[in-house]
């Protein structure tokens, strides 16, 4: 009887399998064809091409790399919709690394971007696996792929051309080599590229360096002087110069274009509950309780990673990779993609949890934190608000699948030492 059950499973399986495939297939058409309708396809990476356009001529300083007029007059030419609050918001050596893209059209550097893209993205998911399962079977590998690829922050950063997704690769890598390949090296050049491309991820290396790898954290900051002199020789200083005192303003600015659903930090969140969905100036106690806030993660997270030299690898990567987003006023939709390791290092440790109520209660935690990220549950959401706008505040998915994430590695955090409820596994 088992031997028949295992033969018949396996078209049981072939046909799951083929449903959920035409499903995400779906699920990714509709989601694009939205978007080209608003006429957001592309839509950032012409930001990035205007950027490369002006490496490659020479105009590397802050004038021109970064002249809204400029950026306006591209998106016109391009048929892209102009807001006032987008603008080329990324260090000047993120360009400067990229402005190959500018030596063929736009069209063509578009797909070369998309496909470096999802090329980055299946290798982050695969540098993250490993770093958690070293023996992961080629079929588990595709469904974690198959997993990502349902994301709506996935699907949203392919589609507008933005850069989350191959930032997300190279802070895989970075945890990959850090955490279970244990060469600082090769962590310390993957993070510092996240770093020029994006300075967010800079964040990241308080993490490390609460956690005493100071390997990384050296080469890190050494690769950082080398790379910035590097830059220099082509793009000069003062773009970098002005670019550092511009870099809040560029973020007060994004903020402008409104709460939740773009906006899904907290700030984006008690912003869309405070003025009910309308647009309106954002009042001073909330930017000074969402500093409290900032501050409170920071401390929170960086002494549950760094309190403990023997603490779960996972949880440390886990936490790591929450950090950027649990401090940043602004969390749009794309910037979800780097809570992927996250998500993963909760589904590791979720499974070796022995103790049957508390997996339970993680399992639907993360259960929810993976759903509120899907492209069936935006649509939802999506449709539902058109319907009923009343109900506006039920955009905020984003925020919740975080606060689930890190709601479940914290308790984690906080049981630790684990032996007695996860099976341990030293990577480093």
């Amino acid at each position: 009887m088992a031997m028949l059950w295992r033969a018949n499973r396996y078209p049981v399986r072939l046909l799951a399998g083929a449903m959920a495939l035409m499903m995400l297939i779906l699920c990714v058409i509709k989601e694009w064809q939205g978007l080209g309708r608003l006429h957001f396809l592309g839509y950032d990476y012409a930001f990035f091409y205007n950027a490369f356009l002006h490496v490659l001529e020479g105009q590397t300083d802050w004038t021109h790399l970064y002249d809204p007029s400029a950026e306006r007059a591209f998106l016109l030419a391009q048929h892209d919709p102009i807001d006032p609050h987008n603008h080329y918001v990324y260090p000047p050596q993120f360009a400067w690394m990229f402005a190959w893209l500018g030596l063929v059209p736009f069209g063509m550097s578009l797909a070369i971007w998309r496909a470096l893209s999802v090329a980055a993205g299946i290798m982050g998911v695969y540098w993250t696996t490993k770093t958690l399962w070293p023996r992961i079977r080629r079929g588990h590998l595709i469904l974690a792929v198959a997993a990502a690829l349902t994301l709506t922050p996935f699907q949203l950063d392919l589609a507008v051309g933005n850069v989350n997704t191959i930032l997300f690769a190279l802070l895989a890598l970075s945890f990959y080599a850090i955490y279970r390949m244990d060469r600082p090296t090769l962590g310390a050049m993957a993070l510092v590229v996240a770093v020029f491309i994006k300075v967010t991820p800079l964040v990241i290396l308080v993490a490390i360096a609460l956690q005493g790898r100071w390997r990384v954290v050296v080469r890190s900051v050494l690769f950082i002087f080398a790379g910035l002199a590097s830059s220099f020789l082509f793009l000069g200083w003062e773009s970098t110069a002005e670019y550092a005192a511009h870099f809040l303003q560029f973020g007060r600015q994004s903020m402008e274009n409104g709460p939740a659903p773009y906006n899904q930090s907290l700030l984006g969140v008690l912003e869309l509950v405070w003025d009910k969905g309308r647009p309106g100036p954002l009042p001073v106690w909330l930017n000074v309780l969402f500093d409290v806030y900032a501050v409170a993660m920071l401390i929170v997270i960086g002494f549950m990673v760094g309190r403990r030299p023997d603490a779960h690898a996972s949880i440390r990567m886990g936490l790591t990779a929450l950090l950027p987003v649990a401090i940043s006023p602004l969390v749009e939709q794309p910037h979800m993609v780097l809570t992927f390791p996250a998500l993963m290092a909760s589904f590791y440790l979720v499974r070796r949890q022995v103790r049957k109520r508390e997996r339970k209660i993680y399992a639907i935690l993360i259960a929810g934190a993976y759903g509120l990220q899907t492209l069936p549950v935006t649509f939802l959401l999506n449709d539902a608000t058109h319907l009923l706008p009343s109900i506006y505040w039920i955009h905020i998915q984003m925020f919740v699948s975080f606060a689930f994430m890190l709601a479940v590695l914290l308790e984690m955090a906080r049981r630790e030492p684990f032996s007695s409820a996860v099976r341990r596994v030293r990577f480093s």
